[in-house]
């Protein structure tokens, strides 16, 4: 008997993982109140999920490149896009406050980070680089006093660090960028291409 107990319960625990991988990821959403990037209006819609850190250059390929050309293919306007930081080092965690201090200003400022970051990371400070980082927020409308309060803001800092967390804990995430399609895992930029097949195979699903 016990031993068909416990092969009822083992049954019971990956039936439960297995309905769960995609429920994760949306509740993941949910409970931390993250609004795309990009948004769909389209009823037949993939939700593509980039834990990225802005140190990272292979991040800064994606959303420079690959994105681009995601943008110009026929699936663009099916993609629901969300950028969740996962900063790998300082100067990210200080691009991930600054990002998120306005999230009327976030969409352009991640483009500006990642747009000019040969700019920034060859800086020749660490001042330097703040300076850099504060004015991609300024020239987009973020204000001096609200800058200055996000940045001293503990709690909010708190908040994007235990993201980074749960990330690693719920997803298994280790790298960036590493994505979610629809709960699948894909890890490193790949070429367009591959994206959109994923993409194409989701939307038919």
């Amino acid at each position: 008997m016990r031993i068909i107990s416990l092969i009822l319960v083992w049954g019971v625990l990956f039936l439960n993982l297995a309905i769960s991988k995609d429920y994760e990821y949306k509740q993941y959403i949910d409970d931390n109140n993250i609004k795309p990037l990009i948004g769909s209006l389209e009823e037949n819609t993939v939700d593509i999920i980039e834990f990225s850190s802005f140190s990272c250059s292979h991040c800064a390929e994606f959303h420079n490149q690959t994105l681009q050309e995601l943008k110009e293919s026929s699936v663009y306007k099916n993609i629901n896009f969300y950028l969740i930081d996962f900063p790998l080092n300082q100067a990210a965690f200080y691009a991930t406050i600054v990002s998120n201090c306005n999230e009327g200003i976030r969409p352009s400022y991640v483009d500006s980070v990642y747009g000019n970051y040969d700019v920034w990371t060859k800086a020749s400070s660490g001042e330097e680089i703040i300076e850099l980082l504060n004015s991609y927020g300024l020239q987009h409308g973020l204000g001096d006093e609200e800058l200055q309060s996000c940045l001293k803001d503990e709690g909010s800092h708190n908040r994007l660090l235990s993201l980074q967390v749960d990330a690693q804990n719920i997803f298994g995430v280790e790298s960036t960028p590493t994505f979610l399609i629809n709960g699948e895992k894909v890890q490193g930029n790949r070429p367009a291409s591959e994206f959109i097949k994923i993409i194409k195979k989701k939307l038919n699903n």
